[in-house]
């Protein structure tokens, strides 16, 4: 049977399910398939109950996909987690506020010095804003809160799960593996365990896929109890048939294959694996790294070269892309290595201040994303030199009276004084520093900086030796040195960030591309890069005695390769030994492996 034939046969026989689908195996559209079928068979049925089909994905992208896949149909509620979660429980605020205390005397024991004891006294109201933050004393969530108390509402109060079964007689969960192992246990623990004649759960997605800590990953234990049943997918629409083979040998639950009338592509696979000096009796970690990286920067260099020698692309509109697991090795390659190492030496997520642009200086010059609808906001430096440089006049006016502090533009004078302003703002961004593009853009009133921005620079400029609380003091400090260090980078770095963002380089992380496909892939490893989270020889040796980082490892490879629609190389920057390479050639074939 075809996927979508398993699916309303569970839903014939109301048993929940989840089904696991391969990368490239066209999952999206099942749960379309899915969603059209109840509208046509239940439609009506469900809009007399005034009920609503659910349908939760994990990022606002993939909401907005489904809600125009599905033309807006009222009768299906397409949400986030976190929406769907809040929408649940925010209506008994009398319970939230009890809720919240017993979570807040549970913090009491890890944090004392940030929480009190008797929050319920307190405060009247529970709120959450997905772009707010912790504050319990005044009753806002963080959205990990929002999970947490999910659960213990669905948990302590019976009347609530059974109300949304009522409510919600079909529930779908898109990206499964990347849930949260609370709100999996919420729904089928509490709610589908109350609701079992009311309520049927879907769960899409693919355990080899869950390269995020937080997800749930596998849902085993549960098919196990047969309180889901377990379809599978088995199509690959991306990959060739090399790609395909090897992606089956590194899975153990699906054997994938290539759809009956989808043309065929041969493709191929390689491993190379390069061979490295041993490291010296006594010598330091950190110096044997120092004293191997020059060999590793040319083997890198030298396999990109042979690979553009045979067509691969990897310009800015290529259609080839390089995956590297760090991204400070990506930011090195993509030309922001300076930069990445400013933001990593300040921030505990430097990905998200920098690339998710959630850092003030960051979304001055690299605007931001819309946390709800994930449309960009054209709202940085960059837009408005890109708004220029394409001759959209109309949106540099509007950028400069929006952001800027210019209100008229109808005089020539005023459009040349503009014009000047700009063809030296583009070429101060070629040879300036961060600090010099920044006081120009101020000095010319091209953007006004945010209020939180103003707030910031007013506070480095405050002598540190005169404030008095220890931890305070230390805070001003890293801030004044990462300013300092911010303003003296070279602006083209932040121009590459830029591109970067826009997917307009040839690399990326393999965290950064799940959904994503590409003509040919190079994916490159290095145990040397997060050694505490991947160990890709002891993956393929079978030798890592640390089960979550061994998972974590096979996904992320899985993950990797199966982004190749033709052809994929895999670079072991560091050596693989003799057990390892017993696991690839077995993989890869003989003839497919190479050392260099």
């Amino acid at each position: 049977m075809t996927a979508i034939e398993q699916v309303i046969q569970q839903i014939e026989t109301n048993k929940s399910f989840v089904l696991e689908a391969g990368a490239g195996s066209g999952k999206t559209y099942t749960l379309i398939q899915t969603l059209n079928y109840l509208l046509e068979t239940r439609g009506e049925s469900i809009r007399l109950n005034n009920q609503k089909v659910v349908c939760i994905t994990y990022t606002n992208v993939a909401k907005n996909e489904i809600i125009e896949r599905l033309e807006n149909n009222p009768l299906v509620l397409v949400s986030t987690i976190h929406e769907f979660l809040w929408d649940c429980i925010k209506r008994y605020n009398k319970q939230l506020i009890i809720e919240l205390d017993l979570l807040n005397e549970a913090m009491l024991i890890d944090k004392p010095e940030k929480f009190n004891t008797g929050l319920k006294d307190r405060i009247s109201e529970v709120t959450y804003d997905d772009r707010g933050y912790r504050n319990f004393e005044q009753g806002s969530l963080h959205h990990d809160d929002v999970i947490t108390l999910s659960l213990q509402m669905f948990k302590n109060y019976q009347s609530l799960t059974q109300i949304l079964g009522q409510k919600y007689p079909f529930i779908f969960i898109d990206e499964y593996q990347d849930t949260a192992a609370e709100t999996i246990q919420a729904l089928i623990d509490y709610l589908l365990e109350r609701n079992k004649t009311k309520l049927l759960l879907g769960f899409y997605g693919d355990s080899y896929q869950n390269i995020y800590d937080e997800g749930v990953g596998s849902l085993e234990s549960f098919i196990a109890s047969s309180k889901i049943e377990f379809v599978t997918k088995e199509d690959n629409y991306r990959s060739s048939n090399s790609v395909v083979t090897l992606l089956n040998k590194i899975r153990d639950n699906i054997v994938q294959k290539i759809p009956e009338g989808k043309e065929s592509v041969s493709g191929s696979v390689q491993f190379i694996n390069c061979t490295n000096d041993t490291k010296a009796k006594g010598e330091k970690v950190k110096d044997y790294r120092e004293r191997i990286s020059p060999k590793k920067d040319a083997d890198y260099e030298n396999v990109i070269s042979d690979l553009e020698n045979n067509g691969w692309d990897f310009s800015e509109k290529g259609n080839d892309k390089v995956l590297i697991i760090a991204n400070s090795k990506v930011a090195d390659r993509a030309g922001f290595g300076n930069l990445y190492k400013t933001y990593n030496n300040r921030f505990f997520d430097p990905k998200a201040e920098l690339l998710n642009r959630d850092n003030h200086f960051a979304s001055f010059f690299l605007g931001s994303k819309d946390k709800k609808t994930s449309k960009e906001r054209e709202t940085g430096i960059e837009h408005l030199v890109s708004f220029w440089n394409n001759k959209d006049f109309n949106s540099v006016i509007k950028y400069l009276k929006r952001h800027g502090m210019i209100s008229s533009l109808s005089k020539h004078s005023d459009k040349k004084q503009i014009e000047d302003k700009l063809t030296k703002l583009i070429s101060l961004r070629d040879t300036g520093t961060v600090q010099n593009v920044f006081e120009f853009c101020i000095e010319n009133q091209l953007s006004v900086p945010s209020k939180s921005l103003q707030k910031f620079l007013k506070k480095v400029k405050v002598d540190s030796s005169t404030i008095s609380d220890e931890d305070e003091r230390k805070k001003a400090e890293k801030n004044k040195s990462f300013y300092t260090s911010l303003m003296q980078t070279k602006y083209s770095e932040v121009i590459s960030v830029f591109k970067h963002i826009k997917e307009q380089t040839s690399y990326s992380t393999k965290h950064g591309t799940k959904g994503e496909e590409y003509r040919n892939v190079l994916v490159v490893i290095d145990d040397t890069s997060w050694v505490s989270m991947y160990n890709f020889e002891k993956f393929f040796d079978n030798t890592d005695d640390k089960e979550r980082r061994k998972l974590r490892t096979k996904n992320l490879f899985y993950v990797s390769c199966s982004r190749a629609k033709e052809n994929l190389v895999v670079l072991a920057l560091s050596q693989m030994g003799d057990l390892a390479m017993k696991k690839i050639i077995e993989w890869f074939s003989v003839e497919n492996v190479k050392t260099i």
